[in-house]
């Protein structure tokens, strides 16, 4: 049940792509067009084909005209060679001199699947809420419900559910994701068989002349056999096909301390240096919230008590903690050899900042006191990339952290007229996109972490770009439940494979609960001018576990525990390279758990071949071979709560 792809679902794959992007079928989107569907009017239009192969995946554009009004519909897709996934997104351009008639209800996904019973169990997962339950699994049958479906809320496109759902009927299935940074739905009805649509929430507007938009990229992964099988393939693809790169290389996911902004450039560059002279394996040193704007400083500033918010749009340092800009502090990390992460969030204006008393019209709003900088307006997309991009050039930023903390959705939809809905939000998100790729394409190399309220914005395109290193609010609060933190990496790792975890106090159950690709030790303990450290030899001991297994976490993902937030369960999951043919396991008894063993069933291992055990804890050393422990592996902890470390090779 490992992630590799066997030729029946290769095959599969195929056919449908050769039945769905074809101009001789009807495709798989649909939208009305001056009231009509238009798979009727698409078979009366002009149709081309054409192909590309890319070496990855084989390219196909279908492309139909319509001789009366010039509306162009333009469909691209990719059917890749290693993974049974089509990938696809829609252009629709008006080539004549006068505005379209009404284009409503675009969804770029619209196809009914037959094999799909009244049994089919649709499975998808939470949102980020800022709540211990957040990328909580979920589940719902057509049994007894003719329709289901999950969207977004508020604009922001992992806000109430993430964007990824799972279609299974019994040993097979469909995995679907979107690419849509904003408001999405996905609806599934029960027909001869079961019907999926997905788009954009709110669409009815006419082109201009010359216009073209885009609609939400959709992916459709076709798996046989286990269900995790089908998830394995899909974090593969990811990691292979959807993971930003750096240097032709893809990037890797860092070890981050997270400072917050207002202190002193010598308080800032002292807690940097504190990790480099006890040796420790940090990669990046963070400045979150706080650094910019005209507030007058003071000494005991957190998050809870400053007026960072209300600068939010004042994007210069302040001059009372910063005195000579942020530079110094850019310099210093570097001649440390660590990498500057620098939290920014563009496009929220707080009212009376810079842009709402020099570029009013470039804002929307305001709702309550917020504004909504309007990466639609070209202009304004440039302003803004270049005043990004100063910063990141003047302070030495090698990782630009992106946050956005309110819902776009009201900005937008007061913004549209009744002929032009859901035009604000695909002009705000198509610039939101060019601006993160002219910014990696300035500054090559840069890494980007993408936050929303924690992460309120993971999706297909977004995840193409950048990596969630706060994937949730929850942790914003000191003395957070450990708990919520594996279940985050328990509901998220299903579907995206590059996260980070958080750890906050100098405890190894916190520690491990945050153990992921990722991770951010933030300063509530790990702050050297508070006096409060963390064992220099304790958390030297704990970050080289975390590169030991590191490695590990881009391999498959298999819960070995069911998903509980409950404090008397346990929780455990495997890691697994089959390219290596070697993984780990990582387990937690909870505080209040009488349980004192559990049996781990491992999966993916080659069963007649031997491996080496080892635990990381004790140290013992055994062996066993691959059946055994598909069998069962006794995993004992005694302490409440406790966790264990286990690490397995082929011998």
């Amino acid at each position: 049940m490992s992630s590799v792809a066997g030729p029946a679902e290769m095959s599969q794959c195929r056919r449908w792509f050769e039945s769905a992007m074809s101009t001789d079928a009807p495709p798989p989107l649909s939208f009305t067009y001056d009231g009509r569907p238009i798979g009727e009017l698409l078979a009366e239009w002009p149709a081309e084909q054409s192909e590309a192969p890319d070496g990855e995946a084989l390219g196909r554009t279908l492309t139909w005209t319509d001789p009366d009004s010039g509306l162009q519909a333009r469909l691209e897709a990719r059917c890749f060679a290693d993974i049974p996934a089509v990938e696809w997104i829609v252009h629709l351009t008006n080539t004549g001199g006068e505005p379209t008639p009404i284009i409503a209800d675009l969804r770029p996904l619209d196809w009914l699947f037959p094999e799909f019973g009244p049994n089919t169990v649709l499975h998808w997962a939470k949102g980020s809420d800022c709540q211990i339950d957040d990328f909580a699994p979920q589940q719902a049958t057509f049994y007894n419900h003719p329709t289901l479906s999950i969207q977004s809320a508020g604009g922001r496109s992992s806000h109430e559910a993430l964007p990824f759902f799972n279609l299974q009927s019994e040993d097979h299935g469909v995995i679907g994701a979107i690419g849509w940074t904003g408001s999405w739905r996905a609806e599934f009805v029960r027909e001869d068989g079961v019907r999926m649509r997905a788009g954009m929430l709110r669409t009815h507007l006419r082109l201009l002349p010359g216009e073209t938009i885009r609609t939400p990229r959709m992916l459709l992964l076709f798996w046989q056999g286990e269900r995790l099988h089908g998830h394995n393939m899909l974090r593969r693809l990811i990691l292979q096909h959807y993971t930003p790169c750096a240097d032709g290389e893809p990037v890797r996911a860092p070890v981050c301390n997270a400072v917050w902004g207002e202190n002193h450039t010598e308080n800032q560059i002292a807690k940097a240096r504190w990790w480099v002279e006890h040796d420790l394996p940090l990669e990046y040193f963070w400045i979150d919230a706080g650094w910019y704007g005209d507030g007058a400083f003071r000494e005991d500033s957190t998050v809870f008590n400053s007026e960072w918010g209300k600068h939010v749009g004042n994007w210069w340092p302040n001059r009372g903690p910063y005195p000579d800009g942020l530079a110094p502090v850019g310099q210093a990390l570097a001649e440390m050899g660590l990498g500057f992460v620098l939290w920014i969030e563009p496009e929220r204006v707080f009212q009376g900042t810079h842009f709402t008393r020099t570029r009013p019209e470039w804002l929307l709003g305001p709702v309550g006191a917020n504004y909504l900088f309007n990466l639609g307006i070209p202009e304004a997309r440039q302003a803004m990339t270049d005043l990004i991009s100063g910063i990141i050039t003047e302070a030495g930023v090698t990782c630009y952290r992106q946050d956005f903390n309110t819902n776009p959705a009201p900005f937008w939809e007061a913004a549209d007229a009744p002929d032009r809905v859901g035009s604000s939000e695909i002009r705000h998100i198509e610039g939101l996109y060019a601006m993160w790729d002219e910014l990696r394409e300035r500054h090559p190399g840069l890494l980007i972490d993408n936050c929303s309220s924690g992460g309120r914005r993971i999706d297909l395109e977004m995840i193409s770009r950048s990596i969630a290193l706060w994937r949730s609010d929850y942790q914003c609060f000191p003395g957070f439940d450990p708990a919520g933190m594996q279940a985050q990496t328990h509901g998220l790792g299903l579907w995206v494979p590059l996260s980070a975890g958080c750890c906050d106090r100098a405890d190894t159950y916190a520690f491990r609960s945050a153990l992921s690709p990722a991770m951010v030790h933030t300063e509530n303990i790990f702050t050297p001018t508070a006096g409060d450290f963390a064992p220099p030899q304790w958390l030297r001991a704990m970050m080289d576990q975390h590169l030991r297994l590191r490695p590990y976490f881009s391999g498959d993902f298999y819960p070995l525990q069911s998903y509980s937030l409950d404090n008397e369960a346990w929780a455990a999951w495997q890691f697994h390279r089959p390219d290596l043919d070697e993984g780990c396991v990582i387990a937690f008894r909870r505080p209040h758990s009488p349980i004192i063993a559990i049996t781990a069933r491992l999966q993916g291992l080659t069963a007649d071949a031997s491996y080496e055990l080892e635990d990381l804890d004790d140290g013992a050393i055994g062996q066993s071979s691959g059946a055994e422990l598909a069998r069962g592996w006794p995993v004992t902890i005694n302490d409440q709560p406790g966790t264990r470390l286990l690490v397995y090779r082929r011998a």
